[in-house]
């Protein structure tokens, strides 16, 4: 192949490639932004057949960022590219609490601090801003027990000026033990969650900790002592009503065992006096919790 024709080749794929070229200048002007402070990088997808192009910049901070800092870089960074085809995508700190698909005129300096704040707050937190304006935060935490749950529910109070700013903010949190026993929490929101529920969750922790829920993994028949290995938290906030709802898994208690003895479970078994425990737990935080079951089966909290 001939010097002349390899060059034409090269022009031609080169001329096929725009957001490649593109990319660099793209990158700069960001990093002119962060000016230090983090790291960008990006991912170029050219036009292909079936293949849509998108040339996207993400920006990871420095761990230790101040507040202030990652406010500065977001509200700047969405309008860095300028007419660029490149896109910032995200903006993370080092715990990969993240923001996307933030559009420039949706980061206003008193938004910038809102978003900063609590993305600092949170080690496992995603926000973005839908297109109807509302703000979703989605948090995770697998780890602890249920006072990391209860952690979560604080840092979500804590960062209600996210609703100030946004007007509304769907909030979606979630925490799971990392091992046995297998307790988990779903907390769902319209709104600023209750920060009650926080108290509920700390009560949880006390009554897991005291030993009352048992230990282990019991025997494989429905034993009235059977330990709990399971309590599962899920709660539902619409229009400033919050409904709680409890699902305790219950060592060999099957089937046949519910449908034989449910009556005589539901009564005098630990998995019934721990049911008992919770609602006085959800009355006492001023949140009642609604249902209570074990196994899937059987109501704690139905009326003899």
């Amino acid at each position: 192949m001939t010097t002349g024709l390899l060059l034409v080749i090269v022009a031609i794929v080169l001329a096929c490639t725009p957001l490649t070229r593109a990319a660099p200048g793209a990158v700069s002007r960001v990093e002119d932004v962060v000016d230090g402070s983090g790291d960008v990088s990006v991912y170029v997808v050219e036009r292909n057949i079936n293949v849509t192009p998108r040339c996207t910049l993400r920006v990871r901070m420095n761990d230790g960022v101040a507040d202030d800092e990652l406010a500065r870089v977001l509200e700047s960074v969405w309008a860095a590219p300028g007419d660029s085809p490149c896109v910032v995508k995200s903006v993370e700190t080092a715990s990969r609490s993240s923001i996307i698909d933030a559009a420039a005129a949706d980061m206003t300096p008193s938004r910038a601090d809102a978003v900063a704040e609590a993305l600092l707050r949170f080690d496992l937190a995603t926000l973005s801003v839908s297109d109807d304006g509302t703000l979703n935060a989605d948090a995770f935490v697998r780890t602890g027990d249920f006072s990391n749950a209860a952690e979560l529910v604080r840092a979500a109070v804590a960062s209600s000026p996210l609703e100030e700013e946004f007007g509304r903010v769907d909030w979606s949190m979630r925490w799971s033990a990392d091992s046995g026993p297998y307790d988990d929490a779903t907390i769902s929101s319209d709104a600023t969650p209750d920060l009650r529920l926080a108290d509920l969750f700390d009560g949880l922790a006390e009554l897991r900790a005291s030993g009352a829920l048992g230990a282990g993994y019991g025997l494989d028949d429905a034993a009235l002592d059977a330990p709990i290995i399971a309590v599962r938290v899920n709660t539902i906030a619409e229009s400033g009503a919050t409904a709680v709802s409890v699902r305790l898994t219950v060592a060999g208690w099957d089937a046949e065992d519910l449908a034989a003895r449910g009556a005589e479970l539901a009564a005098s078994s630990r998995a019934a006096e721990a049911a008992r425990t919770i609602a006085a737990l959800g009355e006492g935080v001023g949140i009642p919790v609604g249902t209570i079951t074990a196994n899937g089966t059987i109501d704690l909290l139905a009326t003899p």
